[in-house]
């Protein structure tokens, strides 16, 4: 047993080591693919993302974690095919990997909203899955993170914006759209028991009632709203036969999906068969109808429509189909289902009659009881009449008129608002009203606005508008309707109540009868009628103060008479309570502000971060300094985690200054704008002022208070236009200027002139980056060209004047002093930006070249220095560039020539730069210079004709050249050369000296043989043999063997032979010639004394003559030869060697140079003689030559 464990144990090691070396292996393919990508053209990088979705989603999640934020980058990417690829690579994670979720949200949203309309397609396409498996998710999960909830309410965002697609201008969206919409309905009702059952269905039914998040009603309200739009979109007059096709089928499918839905479907479809959209066409026409066609069959077999039947065969007859597809099409239900289904239908329709008539009936019978009233109740059950209380109506009227009147004292001073009142109303006086109007006497203005304002009030008040409408109740204040009897009953017990204060009054309805005894306090009926009469009457009728006489009597009256109710009086805080002193309210306001920006954590794990953050920015934008203080500086101890919470105050700081929100902001006397520039201002110094060293954001959140930013004032490009001058912030600051000039199109003007001002700046490194964005802007996305070229050219023309002009030397450009004359530096200022410039529209280069020739010596030069880069990216193939080398304006010819030795540096010449060169020097530069550059560009003969000319040049120059024609440096590669290392070495021998002096000659072949890699052994055995053949022999033919031969001592066997070949050619006749010959045997002693004794007597002697030290080893060799029967050796030259020879006189001075001779011609003095050598002899070391040739 343990055997096998333990044999278990190491096979599961063994599959973990394979794993992770499977992972391993697949990393370093992703991460090769991914680097590849960044080069990769577009159909190369979608290769590149297929693939990396492969590995990502078949290897393991971990590696999927890893690299999700390198393969979501490229949903930025300019290509619209690859933007594509990673939308489809999102989608295929969210099926495999539904819990990725909130981190693809974010680029799927912004893909959504994509300007391609095949990226917004693949998007949607992806949405209907995703959708239907995140709701899936989030329904399985018992507790939901804020993540997740955010990824979801991002998906609900994204639902909400495809239902907006199905306007869209674009056919394919829209279809696309329509069947995303589809799958919300049906994952967003309830399935019934003759719902199409589908695998891994899902529906209202599986989302748990608990769930805060996702709420069943809400799901299943905005579904119906979401079929009804469907429904309309169905029955446009101006759908297309694309988008009509497709929403039949989205119908159809609900419809058998959710029955529910049958009957409006089936009406829709029979609407569409009857009024076929008329912008249709005669084959869209007939396509709509084989459409329809097949989908109504396909309801028809669905057992829902069983209630549709006969409507459906009625327009299936209409469209074509037989009677026997109508007939197959239909279920076949047993008997009791059709019965059960027919009294279902049966009951829907009586119940549907039977609710309308019930609300029929109940509207009758509400409108009877309202007309019928309270007529049958006994009058104490009756409920008491109301009528309007008109004096609390006055007294609200009062307060109103005061409202109006305080509100109109304070507007009324403001001219222009009296100004647009009187001209507003003009048009509504008629001349009447102008008749009528008597004039005033004359009064102040104080007095004119209090009239004014009191007459207006009082309008104002009457139609309840203005301040003091809120003085008004919603409905007129009422109160009990007293009758007569209650007024006298109440005035009765008024005046009885003085007879017996403790005494309860009596109801009128008791008679005299039933009084007791000793009731004569009380008086009569008659003299109660008589004394009501004479002295209440009139104030029954002239005052009828109720109110006062019900708070009279209120606690006389008899138990029989009418409680009259009083009115509540209403409670009000100001009459209780005192106001707290201003610090109080303040620090109250504070310490509630500081306690919610502490509960940061609190609102984060109560998942209303949100709401905070709301709260927050309306006091930041509602309160005045001491609120906005400690807010922003809750907001700078953790700037970057708070940048949200910053950018929400910034928003609604705007949306305070544009009028967009509800509540105003607070005044400043600086203007609506001041609370929100002092706002970024705070936040755009406190992020320039902190350490780049332990700031790390501090780029990023510049760029996204710039970016981000709603609107930019004054102030803050102030800042901006600081910040580019600050060595450590120039980079941060260039590109945010560029980015806002590309995307704020309203004030590019502004940025460009930005840009542009540095572009000329003092500091070489704040211009450079300046010339860098421009450049970027110019070329990448060609805004504002012309203004560029045109700041380019005034800039290139300073060149022309003699001295600088002082517009240079502003304060902007930073440069404090001003020179008198020209600098280097200040030409490389005026030169940048248009030597850039001139890259992208080498149109330019005619104007370039005008400066140049009316510029000082002392800027050619600087110009000269400066186009080396600018030339070599403008290239050889540049028409423009080829044109002007070919004119070469007078004056220009120098830096024509430099443009020619930059263009052929690193490369050989192209043909069309030869032919340029060859006809400007034919024409016009007669310089031999010129075709240096070109050199391996022209032909053989053409380089052999010009080789004189250039051997007279300078050392350095004549070494370039011969570095061209040899192919020297790398950047010739393996191309093929005009001329070969041995033919150029000839030619030079075979220069003729009349034409060139000897010294340059000799300097020529000298620099050849220095390049040791280029002349080897065998090139030179074939240079020397070469010039062994030419007659006459070249003159510096001895002196080339020499150097070849100390250069390379293994040509000694070789240079012996061409000793004697030479004897062959009578070398003694060219003196030059035959004095090296005589040294170079000197040298090869002794393998060259078999070679001289081949000489004639007489060429021997005068060698022997030169050189006495061939004397002793020749005779002695002679006599070798002699003894061992080698050879012979003639009389004439043993005499010679004993010294006893005739010609023993003969000075080599009187040796005749010969022009020409044969080399057939035979040497009668002499016969040549075979002499046997060692094979294995050593050479002798070299010895130096004697003289310089």
């Amino acid at each position: 047993m343990e055997n096998l464990l333990r044999g278990s144990s190491s096979f599961s090691e063994a599959a973990m080591l394979f794993t992770d070396e499977k992972i391993a292996s697949a990393r370093t393919k992703i991460v090769e693919a991914l680097n590849e990508a960044q080069l990769a053209t577009t159909g190369q990088k979608c290769e590149i993302i297929a693939k990396v979705q492969e590995l990502l989603l078949h290897t393991d999640v971990e590696l999927l974690n890893e690299f999700l934020e390198n393969m979501l980058v490229l949903a930025h990417d300019p290509v619209a095919e690859v933007r594509k690829a990673i939308a489809g690579f999102i989608d295929e994670i969210c099926k495999q990997h539904i819990a990725m979720l909130p981190k693809v949200v974010g680029p799927m949203f912004s893909l959504l909203r994509d300007s391609a309309p095949v990226v917004t397609k693949r998007v949607i396409q992806g949405c209907g899955s995703i959708y239907r498996l995140a709701i899936q998710w989030i329904c399985q999960l018992d507790d939901i993170p804020e993540e997740v909830e955010q990824a979801w309410n991002t998906l609900c965002l994204m639902k909400i914006s495809i239902l907006d697609m199905i306007d869209h201008d674009n056919d394919g969206i829209r279809t696309n759209a329509i069947k995303f919409l589809e799958g919300v309905v049906i994952l967003q009702t309830y399935p019934d028991e003759d719902s199409q059952k589908r695998e891994n269905d899902f529906s209202l039914e599986d989302v748990p009632l608990t769930m805060k998040q996702i709420r069943r009603r809400k799901l299943e309200d905005e579904a119906t709203n979401i079929f009804e739009l469907l429904l309309q979109f169905h029955g446009a007059s101006h759908i297309s036969s694309v988008n009509l096709i497709a929403c039949t089928g989205t119908l159809c499918t609900i419809a058998k999906l959710r029955p529910s839905t049958m009957t409006r479907v089936v009406e829709a479809l029979k609407h569409l068969h009857s009024n076929l959209p008329p912008t249709l066409t005669n084959s869209q026409v007939s396509s709509v109808r084989k459409n329809l066609k097949m989908q109504f069959l396909n309801l028809l077999k669905h057992p829902a429509s069983f209630e549709h039947q006969a409507t459906i065969a009625q327009i299936l007859v209409d469209l074509g189909a037989s009677n026997g597809e109508i007939t197959r099409a239909i279920p076949k239900l047993d008997k009791r289902e059709q019965q059960r289904r027919a009294k279902r239908a049966l009951e829907n329709s009586m119940a549907s009659q039977l609710a309308a008539k019930r609300a029929k009936v109940d509207g009758q019978a509400r409108k009877e009881r309202d007309d019928s009233g309270t007529a049958g109740e006994s009058p104490r059950d009756q409920p008491r009449t109301m009528e309007i209380d008109y004096e609390e109506l006055n007294e609200q009227k009062s307060r109103s008129t005061k409202q109006n009147e305080q509100f109109l004292l304070e507007v009324l001073p403001k001219t222009d608002l009296v100004v647009q009142l009187v001209l507003s109303n003009m048009d509504k006086l008629t001349e009447q009203m102008l008749q009528s109007a008597k004039p005033a006497a004359v009064l102040t203005v104080e007095q004119y606005i209090q009239k004014i304002a009191q007459t207006l009030a009082a309008q104002m008040s009457e139609v309840k508008a203005g301040p003091g409408a809120s003085a008004f109740t919603k409905d007129p204040p009422m109160k009990v309707r007293i009758s007569d009897e209650e007024e006298k009953s109440i005035i009765l017990s008024g005046k009885r109540k003085p007879v017996d204060p403790s005494a309860t009054p009596l109801p009128p309805s008791i008679g005299e009868e039933d009084l007791p005894e000793g009731g004569a306090g009380l008086p009569e009926e008659d003299e109660d009628d008589e004394a009501l009469s004479e002295e209440d009457r009139q104030k029954l009728e002239a005052t009828r103060k109720l109110r006062e006489t019900l708070e009279r009597v209120k606690g006389g009256t008899a138990t029989g008479e009418p409680k009259l109710r009083q009115r509540i009086k209403m409670l009000k805080l100001q009459e209780i309570t005192k106001p707290l002193p201003k610090a109080t309210k303040e620090t109250f306001l504070l310490d509630a502000v500081v306690r919610i920006l502490k509960a940061e954590r609190q609102a984060l794990v109560g998942g209303v971060s949100m709401q905070r953050n709301r709260i927050i920015t309306a006091f930041g934008a509602s309160f005045i300094n001491p609120v906005r203080d400690v807010i922003m500086e809750h907001i700078l101890e953790d700037l970057p985690k708070r940048i949200e919470l910053a950018f929400s105050w910034i928003f609604e700081e705007y949306g305070l200054m544009q009028g967009f929100t509800r509540y105003t902001h607070v005044k400043h006397d600086n203007g609506p704008q001041y609370p929100y520039t002092q706002l970024l201002v705070r936040l755009v110094t406190n992020v320039i002022e902190r350490p780049k060293d332990t700031f790390r954001q501090k780029e990023s959140l510049l760029k996204r208070l710039y970016l981000e930013a709603p609107m930019l004032p004054q102030e803050l490009i102030d800042m901006l236009v600081r910040m580019c001058e600050l060595e450590e912030l120039v980079d941060c600051g260039m590109q945010i200027v560029k980015d806002l000039l590309i995307r704020r199109p309203p004030r590019e003007r502004q940025y460009l002139d930005i840009l542009l001002k540095y572009a000329y700046y003092e500091n070489g490194t704040i211009r450079e980056k300046a010339i860098e964005y421009v450049m970027s802007v110019f070329a990448v996305h060609r805004i504002m060209t012309e203004d560029i070229e045109k700041k380019a050219l005034v800039w290139l023309a300073h060149l022309e004047n003699e001295l600088p002009p002082e517009s240079m030397f502003a304060v902007e450009y930073g440069r404090a002093e001003h020179p008198r004359t020209w600098t280097e530096e200040l030409a490389k200022v005026c030169l940048g930006l248009f030597l850039e410039v001139m890259v992208y529209d080498q149109t330019l280069l005619m104007r370039f070249s005008e400066v140049y020739i009316k510029a000082t010596s002392e800027m050619k030069r600087a110009v000269i220095r400066a186009i080396e880069g600018p030339i070599r990216k403008i290239g050889s193939e540049s028409e423009e560039l080829l044109r002007l080398i070919e004119q070469c304006p007078k004056g220009s010819e120098t830096i024509i020539i430099r443009i020619i030795y930059i263009l052929t540096e690193k490369s050989l010449p192209s043909p069309d730069l030869v032919e340029r060169v060859r006809t400007l020097h034919q024409t016009k530069v007669s310089d031999v210079r010129l075709l240096i550059p070109v050199i391996n560009g022209l032909t053989k003969k053409e380089i052999l004709s010009a080789l004189p000319k250039l051997i007279k040049l300078n050392p350095g120059v004549v070494k370039e050249v011969f570095n061209r024609l040899l192919g020297i440096g790398v950047e010739y590669g393996p191309a093929e050369l005009p001329l070969t290392s041995v033919e150029l070495l000839v030619a030079l021998h075979t220069i003729e000296t009349s034409k060139v002096e000897l010294k340059f000659i000799v300097k020529a072949t000298s620099l050849c043989l220095a390049e040791k890699e280029v002349y080897t052994h065998d090139v030179l055995g074939s240079v020397l043999q070469q010039l062994v053949e030419i007659t006459p022999l070249p003159t510096l033919l001895m002196r080339t063997v020499i150097q070849s031969l100390t250069l390379h001592p293994r040509l000694a066997g070789f240079v012996t032979n061409l000793l004697q070949r030479l004897i062959l050619k009578q070398v003694w006749k060219q003196k030059v010639v035959w004095d090296g010959f005589i040294k170079c045997a000197q040298r090869l002693t002794p393998q060259s004394l078999g070679v001289l004794i081949q000489l004639p007597a007489q060429q021997l002697q005068d060698a022997i003559t030169i050189c006495p030290e061939f004397r002793e080893p020749m005779l002695e060799h002679a006599r070798e030869i002699m003894e061992h029967q080698i050879g012979h050796v003639s009389q004439q030259v043993m005499d010679v060697l004993l010294g006893i020879s005739p010609y023993s006189t003969t000075e080599s001075a009187d040796l005749q140079i010969v022009g020409n001779y044969s080399e057939e011609a035979p040497m009668s003095s002499h016969m040549p003689v075979k002499i046997k050598q060692e094979k294995d002899a050593e050479p002798a070391a070299p010895t130096p030559p004697q003289s310089k040739e």
